[in-house]
């Protein structure tokens, strides 16, 4: 990126179907925001390549937000080029431009009168909501690019892999999704690194994305929560014990992870009390990452009497403080907490 005149970009873009279809000449400012990259520069692309459609050649200018001047962006977009083409101008981080001088209101006084032959981009991860949006939705859109929910970053990984020349089962895409999230650009570069690595026309399976993604110590640390849904005491004590002794895993992370059980199991109850769709519930009690952990939880959440689950919550809340207040051994009050969370699953 530059400032001043900025940087053309070069190359043409591909169409990025129907959810960004309305993207083209009548779009005369477009903010683009959120903290999802990938689509932030897919929306960019599904833009271009619309109006390339249309106007041919697009003359594509990027502005460095942090240091590019308001009255630069507007000279660009006011001036005619030698060869009349359509313009599309982009400004980074434009929460930052937006920031410094007059730049918020001579952006709301362009918003009135765009310039012909041009759309203007604002991209940006962060935006600050104001007058500016209005005026902006009367002569464009405002996109907020946000990760997708796991079913949705799993189907986007299969069809990438097509993309990449490679195919991606449907059990391998859920892996993947628990290993690396929902941030779709390097769930793309995953994919397309993992398709490097199949014959042409191979097919990438789980226990590939399982090999050559292996969970971090962190990540390592959440598996006691899928142990203790099971509600079978052999198989979650087996799992904390290997993963202290065996993997010589620290005894903190697995206390956590056990009152973020215990927590996302309250707030479930009490959503669906309220009569939450299950996938709101999900959301809103920070249910991320495995599918079919965020089931087993809302699950047991079903089942769990409200007043076991407050209890339950309150005595792991009880034995942070404890373990905060550096009182007894942790490996211990591991064990404890685990034991006390099992004797609170109710039998199926």
């Amino acid at each position: 990126m530059a400032d001043g005149r900025g940087t053309k970009s070069s190359g043409s873009a591909s169409s990025g179907g129907g959810k960004t279809a309305s993207l083209d000449d009548r779009v005369r400012m477009l903010v683009l925001y959120g903290p999802e990259s990938h689509l932030r520069s897919e929306h960019l692309r599904d833009l271009r390549a619309s109006i390339e459609a249309k106007h041919g050649e697009v003359d594509v200018l990027h502005f460095d937000g942090a240091s590019a001047m308001a009255a630069e962006v507007l000279d660009e977009a006011r001036s005619l080029g030698l060869m009349q083409q359509y313009k599309i101008i982009v400004v980074e981080d434009a929460d930052e431009f937006l920031k410094r001088g007059e730049a918020r209101r001579i952006m709301e006084r362009y918003a009135e009168n765009p310039a012909e032959g041009v759309t203007l981009v604002l991209r940006s991860a962060a935006w600050h909501p104001g007058k500016l949006d209005k005026k902006v939705e009367a002569v464009g859109r405002l996109l907020k690019c946000e990760a997708p929910e796991p079913p949705e970053a799993a189907a986007f990984c299969i069809e990438r892999c097509k993309g990449h020349g490679g195919s991606l089962d449907r059990a391998a895409a859920h892996v993947l999704v628990e290993r690396i999230g929902t941030s779709l650009a390097r769930l793309d570069s995953e994919v397309a690194r993992l398709s490097l690595m199949v014959d042409a026309g191979g097919v990438i399976d789980a226990d590939l994305v399982r090999e050559q993604i292996p969970l971090s110590r962190e990540e390592k640390a959440w598996e006691v929560q899928e142990a203790l849904l099971t509600g079978e005491a052999p198989r979650a004590m087996g799992k904390l014990i290997e993963l202290m002794t065996v993997s010589r895993h620290d005894p903190v992370p697995l206390f956590y992870s056990i009152t973020d059980l215990s927590r996302k199991i309250y707030a479930a109850g009490r959503l669906l009390r309220e009569g939450q769709h299950e996938r709101s519930i999900k959301n809103r009690a920070r249910m991320w990452g495995s599918q079919s952990t965020a089931d087993a939880t809302v699950g047991l959440a079903r089942r769990m009497a409200p007043p076991v689950a407050a209890q339950l919550m309150l005595e792991s809340l009880r034995a942070v403080h404890r373990t905060r207040q550096s009182l007894g051994s942790p490996e211990r009050s591991v064990e404890m907490l685990a034991l006390r969370f099992l004797s609170a699953v109710p039998p199926r």
